[in-house]
This record gives C-alpha cells, sequence and structure tokens, in this order.
C-alpha cells in the first residue's frame, strides 16, 4: 500500500510544487512506483512536466469525481515508474461545488484507495490556502511534508497549518500520522536565514528534516522546461539536495538506509 504524503504550506513562494516534483522524481529514480496528484487549479506540477491537458482528457477534476476510470486519469511521465494525474482550472469549480457537498471531505482519500496498492508513493500537491481543496488533501495524507523558507512570514504561518493538520487528524483522519518541516530557498550566506532555520530547529526539534534546498537556479530552469531537476541538472546542487532528501525519507518511512 502507497504512503500518501501532502506536500503542504497554506503560503505561496515556499517551492511547495517544486518540491513535490523532484521528491517525487527522486523517489522514481530509488526504484519506487510513484504517483503524483496535482491538487491545485493552477496546474503548475503539471506545467512542471511538460504536460498541458486537452480539454477531452480526463484530470483530477473528473477523477475526484468518479467520472473517469482512474487509468484514464492517469498519465505516464518521460520519468521512469513516475506518473501523475493531472490537474487544470476546472478543478476550482470542483472545490466550489462538487466538495461543499456534505460527506465529501474525504473524497479524494476515497478515490485512492482504489489505486493505492499500485504504488509505494503518492505525493499530493494541494493548493498555498486552508480551501476544501487543502482539507481533502490532509484527509487524504498519512504524512505531511511542509516546505519552509527562512522568510519570518512562513514561519509565521506555521502554527496556523500544525492545528489545521492536528483537527483532521483528531476529527477525519486518524491515518495521518506525522509531519516534517522541509528547509527550501535557503541561503546559507544570509544571516537572517541560518538564524531562523536555528529557530525553527530549536522549536519543533526532530521534526526538522536534516536534508535543505538551497536557492538554486537550476531547479527553476527545470520547471520552466517542463523537466524536473533529475532530467535537466542531473549532480547540480539541487538535483543532490532532493536526492538526499529522498534517501532521508526512506530511511524514515522503510528503514532504508
Amino acid at each position: 500500500m502507497a504512503k500518501k504524503i501532502t506536500i503542504s504550506n497554506q503560503k505561496g513562494g515556499t517551492a511547495k510544487t517544486t518540491s513535490a516534483l523532484n521528491l517525487g522524481a527522486c523517489l522514481a529514480e530509488k526504484g519506487k512506483q510513484v504517483l503524483l496528484v496535482d491538487f491545485d487549479p493552477q496546474a503548475n506540477l503539471t506545467r512542471g512536466l511538460g504536460i498541458i491537458l486537452k480539454d477531452d482528457e480526463p484530470g483530477i477534476d473528473e477523477f475526484l469525481k468518479e467520472e473517469c476510470e482512474h487509468e484514464e486519469a492517469i498519465q505516464n511521465t518521460e520519468i521512469e515508474k513516475l506518473s501523475i494525474i493531472p490537474s487544470r482550472i476546472d478543478l476550482a469549480g470542483v472545490e466550489e461545488n462538487f466538495l461543499r457537498e456534505p460527506g465529501r471531505e474525504q473524497q479524494l482519500r476515497v478515490v485512492l484507495g482504489d489505486i493505492q496498492d499500485q504504488y509505494d508513493y503518492i505525493l499530493i500537491d494541494p493548493p498555498p490556502s486552508l480551501g476544501r481543496l487543502m482539507m481533502n488533501a490532509l484527509t487524504a495524507a498519512d504524512q505531511v511534508i511542509i516546505p519552509v523558507p527562512a522568510q519570518i512570514y512562513a514561519v509565521e504561518g506555521l502554527q496556523l497549518l500544525l492545528e489545521t493538520i492536528d483537527s483532521v487528524r483528531a476529527r477525519v483522519n486518524p491515518y495521518l500520522e506525522d509531519w516534517a518541516i522541509l528547509h527550501t530557498l535557503i541561503d546559507y550566506r544570509r544571516k537572517e536565514d541560518r538564524l531562523i532555520m536555528q529557530m525553527i530547529k530549536a522549536r519543533y526539534g526532530a521534526k526538522v528534516l536534516n536534508s535543505a534546498i538551497r536557492v538554486n537556479a537550476r531547479i527553476p530552469e527545470a520547471s520552466r522546461k517542463g523537466q524536473a531537476i533529475t532530467q535537466y541538472a542531473k549532480n547540480s546542487v539541487g538535483e543532490k539536495e532532493y536526492s538526499s532528501c529522498a534517501e532521508e525519507l526512506l530511511k524514515i518511512y522503510e528503514g532504508v538506509a
């Protein structure tokens, strides 16, 4: 059964989607069968893999409403063992209408239940807001990874997200096991970055992953080219850091050294 991980932060500009894409690619390169779920109407994760849905192609909106077979919604990528359920702007209408219906807070968990045995990891990328899509993503998850840049606004919003995670676990998703913080967009030359990282470590201790992702021009370049960093710049600093993070997650989740 797949480990379902939501990559979540209600703040924008935290490298949330970038982390979902590149962690998924790195896990796939390490031999894991990985499914990415683009759960954001902006569809940045979809475009980050060079995919643009045609009008007649089903995506996450049809998958969520069970209007297509799951194999119709899932697309393979150029990376072996990495697949994606792509998104588009229509998902915004699903949030405003379909997910308002009573009992729909667990809809993503329900539809993923039919396919979770086919994957080792399912990574969910919700929008940067505490709306219905985010709540569905948290309700579907076993784990949450929170990308947090060394910026004071990101730290200030972290506690609200943690309270939301606790509420979801208590009310609708007892399977939500744990969460972890991933430092992103770090510039070690900046004293402020180093101080904020120290503050977060002092406050959250072992919940902070040892891995950290530095500011690196190659990472956004890769996304603009529709590629993961593993495709665009193998052996670059960004690729090595995301690969190191994937290894750390495998050690945490599977005891892999």
